[in-house]
């Protein structure tokens, strides 16, 4: 016959399992509903978006979503990290299917073709959408502000795998990573470009032609002069 010591420990037990599964419960649920705002994002735009939408989209009550999220802000915020998050995935898992037999130039060119599949992605157009609305939204350009540094810093870690033979350059290789960034989030922006395919294709093979041109010029060059900050 069991003692009370040993029910009183099973009753702990099977109460701390009853907590954790309520916690693991509540996280999902939170998961749902960032996931449902991302969708939303997607399909409605961000100024169509309301918190009762969200909710609908996700299947939950309206008290469960004030549960989480007492407020747009606040789901907006959370959205916005999530998405960071996703983001980083999404980049880390393409540049890293790259295989590791590619060397040198075939290797950073296979990195400029995924990065332009990161950028022409759903998440990567939401999160245009989201800095556009921005312009206009302080509370919102504040909340991506913080994201958008610390995805520059994923970036540059990971560009420094990708590039490594000249990740020690540098200025120039501030320069590269600068014109890489600045060009192909361009690119990808300019949706209603016609024959778009034929010509992005140009584009990033004239891009991966001035990259390593960049790194073989002399200092005497214009690559030269503004990689010195001259």
């Amino acid at each position: 016959m069991p003692s009370k010591t040993e029910d009183a420990a099973r009753a702990r037990a099977g109460d701390s399992e009853d907590i954790s599964w309520q916690a693991q419960k509540s996280a999902m649920t939170r998961d749902r509903i960032l996931d449902a705002a991302i969708n939303c994002f997607i399909e409605l735009g961000y100024t169509n978006v309301t918190t009762a939408k969200v909710a609908s989209a996700a299947g939950v009550s309206r008290g469960a979503m004030l549960h989480h999220f007492p407020s747009k802000t606040e789901l907006i915020q959370a959205a916005v990290e999530y998405l960071h998050d996703k983001l980083l995935e999404d980049y880390t898992r393409r540049v890293a299917s790259i295989p590791s037999s590619l060397k040198g130039q075939k290797r950073r060119r296979a990195g400029l073709d995924a990065y332009w599949e990161h950028l022409t992605g759903d998440l990567f157009v939401v999160y245009h959408e989201l800095c556009v609305a921005s312009r206009t939204d302080p509370e919102l350009n504040a909340i991506l502000e913080n994201s958008q540094q610390l995805f520059e810093k994923h970036v540059r870690e990971s560009n420094t795998e990708l590039f490594e033979e000249w990740k020690d350059r540098g200025d120039r290789f501030l320069l590269a990573m600068d014109v890489t960034k600045f060009m192909m989030e361009g690119m990808a922006a300019g949706q209603l470009m016609t024959n778009r395919d034929a010509r992005v294709k140009r584009l990033l093979s004239y891009l991966a032609d001035r990259l390593e041109e960049i790194f073989e010029e002399g200092e005497g060059s214009a690559i030269g002069r503004h990689s010195a900050g001259r």
